[in-house]
């Protein structure tokens, strides 16, 4: 697993796991939190946090079809761009102010991070890996991965402090942006391909 291309692979595997759990764990979550610092109450709060929350579901679905109809590396980078571009959007805006653009763009952050967490989860990681090695090479991506799961609030709760919002923001862009990166260059594309030829691909 430490020789090319699998380490490459493993690479791709764990940085894509490791982002989608810090966008969920360390913005997600934080959703209520943000939006009392903004200045709203906590009925309001929970009521935002509700709405975005629906973007989830969608964001699953669009995730499901897009990987078959464009393919999942398509679908990651495609769903990345879209979070650095809303993402950036989100954090110009206060939701005290400005509730309709902030719900509008909001959404559509959510829907392109459970596009990724669909895509990442559900079918790519494990397509990465040959068989006899699958289960142990998702596992250990999986394992570093869920490592952000515990250090992604320490770090959000430290950039809230100092930077606000747009501190959190830029994490994710600088996290994604990484993301794209080696997906393009080291991700391999498995639509419509069986496993045992994905295994034996270069890209």
């Amino acid at each position: 697993m430490l020789r090319p291309p699998i380490l490459q692979r493993m690479i791709v595997g764990s940085w894509s796991l490791i982002t989608i759990n810090t966008l969920i764990f360390g913005f997600v979550i934080f959703l209520p939190q943000f939006f009392l610092r903004q200045g709203l109450t906590i009925t309001s709060s929970l009521a935002y946090t509700l709405v975005l929350s629906i973007a989830s579901v969608g964001g699953c679905a669009v995730g499901a079809f897009t990987s078959d109809a464009i393919g999942r590396r398509a679908s990651i980078i495609g769903a990345s761009v879209v979070t650095i571009i809303s993402g950036y959007n989100y954090a110009r805006f206060d939701a005290s102010s400005d509730p309709t653009i902030v719900l509008g763009v909001g959404f559509v952050l959510i829907v392109a991070i459970y596009v990724q967490t669909a895509v990442l989860f559900g079918v790519y990681t494990p397509e990465l890996f040959p068989t006899e090695i699958r289960l142990r090479a998702n596992g250990i991506c999986n394992t570093l991965g869920r490592g952000a799961t515990v250090i992604s609030p320490f770090i959000v709760g430290a950039l809230m402090a100092s930077y606000k919002l747009p501190g959190v923001v830029w994490l994710m862009i600088g996290l994604v942006l990484v993301q794209i990166i080696v997906v393009w260059a080291w991700g391999v594309e498995p639509r419509n391909r069986a496993l045992e030829d994905v295994s034996s691909a270069k890209s």
